[in-house]
């Protein structure tokens, strides 16, 4: 695969994440709880998975399972880490502190896989973090640091992880087995956070207004998406992957807008631009000629 048509794919992943955003906000105000969404969303997820490719997930190799493990529970920690930070630092503080997974994911390679970060990588970072930050609305507001906040950078750490690892899955192993692992660790993360800091109300939940947008959630933005996350990023470094999925809060500010659950602002068109020219800045040698054909993994 073209290392062009890796960065579409990657590109389509945050445009569908985006839009999960308003299918979360809308199973959170229909009674569902956190841990209850996760928990559903990672069971169908890892059902659809195994029933569309059962044989590819019952021979998985070792270096998959462990992989797919790995990247997995990352990935869960990651999502329940910063649910509890959220109940104590506000919205801001924790979209903003999510973003510092950008800083830390070129220098998590190299300590993990040596994998020393460019230039353009740095730079690019600088310029990321600038626009979150605009997008954010962050560099307006007071900015305080509470025990919220320090979950949501062991969560943002924790997504850094899962992205470090996705990005050296084994080659020659198939993108379901990696993604049925995914869902696996989502439900069962989902299932004790839901168990052990939930009140569970099953009867709270207005049942045939929440399928909907659970289903999206399930089989759009963790089959679909998580899918072709898996695909594209055996052919882009963690670095490259970790600056374009931070294009998900563009997208999921601009469904927010069209949804109406908040008003265009000119944060989120220079927030957006910020981060647009960060990607472009990552891949400024994208244009050179010897780019070409099926670009090495970093």
């Amino acid at each position: 695969m073209k290392k062009s048509t890796a960065i579409i794919l990657l590109v389509i992943v945050t445009v569908i994440w985006g839009g999960g955003f308003i299918g979360i906000k809308m199973a959170l105000d229909r009674g569902m709880s956190a841990g209850m969404l996760n928990m559903a969303r990672g069971f169908i997820f890892s059902t659809v998975v195994f029933v569309a490719f059962p044989k590819n997930v019952l021979s998985m190799s070792k270096a998959e399972f462990t992989n797919g493990m790995l990247v997995g529970t990352f990935n869960a920690l990651g999502f329940i880490t910063q649910a509890i930070g959220a109940l104590y630092t506000t919205p801001s503080n924790s979209s903003f502190l999510t973003t510092t997974n950008v800083v830390m994911v070129p220098f998590m390679a190299w300590a993990i896989f040596k994998i020393r970060p460019k230039l353009r990588n740095l730079l690019a970072v600088v310029v990321c973090m600038a626009g979150m930050g605009v997008l954010t609305g962050a560099f307006e507001t007071e900015f305080v640091l509470n025990i919220g906040d320090l979950y949501t950078v062991i969560g943002a750490l924790f997504f850094g992880l899962s992205i470090v690892f996705l990005a050296k899955q084994p080659e020659c192993g198939h993108f379901s087995t990696g993604a049925f692992m995914m869902g696996i660790t989502l439900f069962a993360a989902g299932l004790v956070y839901m168990l052990v800091f939930e009140e569970i109300s099953f009867a709270a939940v207005a049942w045939t207004k929440v399928i909907l947008p659970v289903l999206y959630l399930s089989i759009g933005s963790n089959f679909i998406a998580q899918s072709l996350q898996i695909v594209a990023q055996r052919h882009l470094s963690a670095s490259t992957a970790c600056l374009i999925l931070m294009l998900e809060g563009v997208f999921g500010s601009i469904f927010s807008v069209l949804f109406g659950y908040e008003p265009f602002t000119i944060n989120l068109l220079l927030g957006g631009g910020l981060i647009v020219c960060s990607l472009v800045l990552s891949e400024i040698q994208f244009v050179k000629k010897k780019d070409k054909g099926i670009v090495p993994r970093e």
